[in-house]
């Protein structure tokens, strides 16, 4: 027991050491399948060392590992991710677009909003102007409802409607709690 209470106190952290494993994979694997597969686990594992990682990988040439380290930026939520992110919401794939509004979604912070509000308003994929409506609901910063009000009037997708009209209800919460 106590050779177990010495490894608990040694290793608070249960995290550090696959971390960086993952880290070393993530940097010098020639296999963007390897890469990848990293970048999503990294996510899952939750380490705060991985965010420095995960921001030099949206660098990556390829497209999959790009798309699994925004997601798990998304996952890790912390705020050094969101200036890094933003430019990929205007990046050439839906994919990776409708990846970034997830992940700054799920980071949740106010200095994502001017970003998403164009994605959220005039992106030409459906998809990547539901992630960044659902992404704006989450965040419900009040910046976001002259916008989504005005894409209510001129959208004629249901989903979208649907999504607007949620978002809203979910912004007014924010503002006005019950």
């Amino acid at each position: 027991m106590k050779f177990i209470q010495h490894l608990i106190k040694t290793f608070k952290d249960w995290r550090y050491l696959p971390t960086q494993f993952l880290i070393s994979k993530l940097k010098k694997s020639e296999s963007a399948e390897i890469r990848s597969c990293v970048a999503e686990i990294l996510g899952v594992v939750g380490d705060e060392y991985a965010n420095q990682p995960l921001i030099d990988a949206l660098q990556d040439k390829n497209d999959s590992v790009r798309r699994f380290a925004i997601s798990s930026l998304g996952h890790l939520r912390n705020t050094i991710a969101i200036e890094p992110l933003i430019p990929f919401l205007q990046d050439q794939e839906p994919d990776i677009r409708c990846a970034t509004a997830i992940a700054l979604g799920e980071i949740s912070h106010p200095n994502a909003v001017e970003a998403l509000i164009p994605a959220a308003t005039g992106d030409s994929d459906r998809s990547v102007c539901s992630a960044a409506i659902i992404a704006l609901g989450k965040i419900g910063d009040r910046r976001a409802i002259g916008p989504l009000n005005n894409l209510m009037k001129k959208s004629d997708n249901e989903w979208i409607l649907r999504y607007v009209s949620e978002t809203l209800h979910q912004i007014e919460e924010s503002i006005n709690p019950p």
